[in-house]
């Protein structure tokens, strides 16, 4: 990139961007890609965990009705990060940038532990 030949106002963006850069990557160690694209971009992260020994599209259809109606967006499959989890003793927990909806039965035994 040659900075020479920017305009101020564009030096003025990339100095903001640098700095938001900066700051994210010191308080939020992994998180600051996800936090800068959405800052940079208004790109939202979608996440699904789910119980890797569930059938993929059964679990692709159950978190799209899921991002319907608890966030109100319906992100493209290729935006949604499919992540197997052993720990969550089957079905799945969904994210949209930092909200959660958890349907494991994880969730219910802490419950019932209680």
């Amino acid at each position: 990139m040659d900075f020479w030949n920017l305009k101020k106002e564009e030096i003025k963006g990339l100095l903001k961007d640098l700095k938001s850069y900066s700051n994210l990557t010191k308080k939020l160690w992994y998180r600051w890609k996800r936090v800068f694209d959405k800052i940079k971009n208004d790109k939202s992260y979608f996440l699904v965990e789910y119980y890797p020994y569930a059938d993929v599209e059964y679990v692709f259809t159950k978190s799209m009705d899921i991002y319907k109606r608890f966030f109100d967006c319906s992100p493209a499959r290729q935006d949604i990060v499919f992540s197997p989890k052993k720990s969550l003793l089957w079905w799945m927990k969904v994210y949209m940038d930092d909200n959660m909806v958890d349907l494991s039965f994880e969730k219910v035994e802490k419950t019932l532990k209680k």
